[in-house]
């Protein structure tokens, strides 16, 4: 087993950072795995759903909201209240677009999780099958390397004899003048 070089994936307390630098990386970093949170969230118990957040700095503002943020706000400032026609038209739309959008997601993370199981198979695969020794020439040693080298200096040989029974053949096939040369002369 290998010693890790460093400490891998854990779980960080959340707790005001001092370093006004950490605290801007870790908002940037954060941000979108809590617009993922709370998009989870909306898809397991279709509820309606607001975050609004600005960053450190106080220069952007940022927000998340399920269906629309007037639902969103009238919901929370009246939770009893039922919503008039219009807002219910455009909350339902807006919530129908996030279904087929989460279905759409849901297909696409069942693609790469396949994906990343036949990538993950493929890997075991070729780490159970036997290496040849050209696959990890630069681990070769010297008996080996004399082995490749008179391999090579053999194919070699092979190569240059058939080499010269291919010049034989053609310098004798073309020398040999042609069956019949009138036939060449009335073409001309």
């Amino acid at each position: 087993m290998e010693d890790k070089k460093t400490a891998g994936r854990q779980k960080i307390p959340i707790e005001k950072l001092q370093d006004e630098t950490k605290r801007k990386v870790a908002f940037s970093k954060r941000l979108p795995s809590l617009y993922k949170n709370a998009s989870k969230i909306v898809r397991a118990c279709n509820v309606d759903i607001g975050i609004v957040s600005s960053c450190p700095s106080g220069r952007t503002q940022y927000s998340y909201v399920h269906p629309t943020s007037v639902v969103v706000i009238d919901h929370f400032v009246n939770p009893i209240m039922e919503l008039d026609l219009g807002t219910r038209l455009v909350a339902e739309n807006a919530s129908n677009i996030a279904i087929e959008n989460n279905i759409r997601l849901n297909e696409l993370e069942a693609r790469e999780a396949a994906e990343k199981e036949k990538i993950r198979s493929l890997e075991q695969m070729n780490n159970a099958r036997e290496k040849c020794w050209w696959e990890s020439i630069d681990q070769i040693d010297a008996e080996n390397l004399t082995t490749f080298e008179t391999t090579l200096n053999f194919a070699e040989g092979i190569l240059k004899d058939q080499l010269k029974k291919l010049e034989i053949e053609t310098s004798s096939s073309s020398e040999a003048p042609p069956e019949n040369e009138d036939s060449y002369s009335s073409i001309l």
